[in-house]
């Protein structure tokens, strides 16, 4: 019966992962399926199997990039207040069985970039560099101001262009719709180190909403939030999306309007948890729309 114990135990760290990340790595595959749409994908079997095989990629990359993260910050969460019941080791989980765990994902996520092709390998391989030095790095990483966004805001177009470029070549269009992407995860960003505050500050990380404050980091998000608003009203008027994208000035307003309300609510975490449900779901219209042919 030992013989089977390892096993148990690999399921209970996939478990204790499915609890608290699946329906985070699941959203996040909006990117690359958007990307996929906006690039050209077609309702044959071809494209479909393509689709799908990218999907389950960016599914074990994303679940990587997860783990990864909490791997390496596992001693800041135990001394979090609001991380410490969920940190893996209270659940009697090893770090080395989550690092198997992470490198296996990673190992499994690129073998199904290589059935799809070698540009797809390419992009999986620079968002986990980009992870890599998000989680580890004491220059780049999540411990420097600004250049944590600064990987979100890139991680975030090369999550698009991996869908994108599954049906069409590199141009001028994806690269401008992917920063649309990239100026929503890095906003989305600025958001969570804001909801983040108190505990970043108890472990003395230098997140932007440490270093420069949540009001000027939460104001600094709207102002992200606002760009990518106005890039897709842009691309509608240039014809790269359809003319429907015009009226993203409603949930612009709307955006807007809700961000004044968290700001006098006094920027604490329950608000902020509020105003990141809030926004994904405009997000999630704004895109929805996008698709309309």
């Amino acid at each position: 019966m030992s013989s089977y114990r390892p096993i148990r135990d690999y399921v209970r760290v996939l478990g204790h992962f499915a609890s608290i990340r699946s329906l985070e790595v699941l959203v996040l595959q909006a990117s690359p399926f958007f990307g996929g749409f906006l690039g050209g994908f077609q309702f044959e079997w071809e494209d479909l199997i393509r689709l799908i095989l990218l999907l389950l990629g960016s599914l074990f990359l994303t679940a990587h990039i997860f783990i990864l993260n909490d791997w390496a910050g596992h001693n800041s969460d135990k001394r979090d207040p609001r991380r410490t019941t969920l940190v893996f080791t209270q659940q009697k989980i090893s770090r080395v069985q989550v690092a198997h765990v992470a490198i296996a994902f990673l190992i499994v996520a690129n073998i199904f970039f290589f059935m799809v092709g070698p540009l797809t390998m390419l992009f999986g391989a620079a968002i986990a560099v980009l992870s890599l030095l998000y989680s580890c790095s004491p220059r780049f990483g999540k411990v420097t101001p600004i250049a944590a966004s600064i990987n979100h805001l890139v991680g975030g177009m090369l999550h698009f262009l991996l869908g994108y470029t599954l049906f069409h070549e590199l141009d001028g269009r994806g690269l401008a719709i992917s920063l649309f992407f990239g100026l929503v995860f890095a906003g989305g960003h600025f958001n969570q180190e804001v909801r983040d505050y108190e505990g970043d500050s108890i472990n003395g990380i230098r997140t932007s909403a440490v270093v420069f404050g949540p009001r000027r980091t939460f104001l600094a998000s709207l102002s992200l939030f606002t760009l990518a608003y106005a890039l897709i009203i842009g691309l509608a008027a240039t014809s790269m999306l359809p003319n429907l994208l015009y009226g993203s000035f409603i949930p612009w307003f709307l955006h807007v309007a809700w961000s004044v309300q968290t700001l006098r609510q006094g920027l604490g975490f329950e608000a902020i948890l509020k105003m990141q449900r809030r926004f994904r779901l405009l997000f999630a219209i704004t895109g929805l729309a996008m698709l309309i042919r």
